[in-house]
C-alpha cells in the first residue's frame, strides 16, 4: 500500500481535447489525431501548462499506436519561474473485448523528458483502466476507475527507486449535451503519490475536469 506521511497538497487540473479521423474511408479510418491542452493549479497559481499533439494508427479495434510530442511549462516544486520541457512520446494502447458491460484497457507510454537546464532521461508509464458501457439517462453518465504507474530512469537512480509515481483515479464520464454525441466530459478525483528519496511518498489530491470533442 502507498502511504504518505507528508501533508497532502490540493490541485485542480483542467484539460481540453480534440480528436478526429484522417482520410476516413466509410466507417473505418486507421489514421487518427489528437490534441490535448492541460492546465494545473495549486492553491496559489498556475503551476503547469502542457500541450500534447498525437498522431496514431488504429490497427484493429483492440490495438493502436500513437506518436506525439508534449510541450511543457512547469514550476519546479510548484514554485519559482516556469521551466520549459520538450517531451516526445510513444503510446501503445490495448483494449480487451467488452465483458458483462465492462471495458478494460491498458496504455503503455514511453516519454523522453528533455527539461531545460537538466539532463534528459526516459520515463515509462503504464495505465490500467476499467470502464462500463452501462450509462444513466441521455447524458450517458458512466463511472470508471484507473491506476497509472510511473518509472523514471533519471541519472544515478537506483533500480529500487525507478518507480516514483502512482496515480489512482475514480471518475464519471458523460455527454453534457446529448444532441452533440461528439462532446464528452469527465469529472474525477485522483490521489497522486510521488516518491521523494528523503521524505518517502508525497501525496497530492487532484480534482479534475476534462472536456473533449471527437469527430
Amino acid at each position: 500500500a502507498i502511504v504518505g506521511a507528508a501533508q497532502a497538497e490540493n490541485q485542480v487540473w483542467l484539460k481540453q481535447t480534440v480528436e478526429g479521423k484522417i482520410f476516413e474511408k466509410g466507417d473505418w479510418s486507421p489514421l487518427r489525431f489528437k490534441v490535448e491542452q492541460e492546465e494545473k493549479f495549486n492553491d496559489e497559481r498556475l503551476i503547469d501548462s502542457e500541450t500534447l499533439a498525437l498522431i496514431g494508427w488504429k490497427m484493429n479495434p483492440y490495438l493502436s499506436v500513437y506518436l506525439g510530442h508534449r510541450w511543457v511549462n512547469e514550476r519546479s516544486g510548484g514554485k519559482g519561474p516556469m521551466i520549459a520541457e520538450n517531451r516526445p512520446t510513444l503510446d501503445v494502447n490495448l483494449s480487451a473485448p467488452e465483458f458483462w458491460k465492462l471495458k478494460f484497457d491498458a496504455r503503455s507510454r514511453f516519454e523522453y523528458r528533455d527539461k531545460h537546464g537538466s539532463t534528459a532521461y526516459m520515463r515509462y508509464r503504464e495505465r490500467f483502466r476499467l470502464r462500463t458501457s452501462w450509462s444513466v439517462t441521455d447524458f450517458k453518465i458512466s463511472p470508471y476507475v484507473s491506476d497509472e504507474l510511473f518509472f523514471s530512469d533519471k541519472p544515478d537512480t537506483k533500480a529500487k527507486d525507478l518507480f516514483d509515481r502512482n496515480r489512482a483515479q475514480i471518475g464519471l464520464s458523460a455527454r453534457p449535451i446529448p444532441s452533440l454525441p461528439g462532446l464528452s466530459m469527465n469529472v474525477y478525483y485522483m490521489a497522486q503519490h510521488d516518491w521523494k528519496k528523503d521524505h518517502g511518498w508525497k501525496p497530492t489530491n487532484v480534482f479534475g475536469l476534462e472536456l473533449g470533442y471527437s469527430f
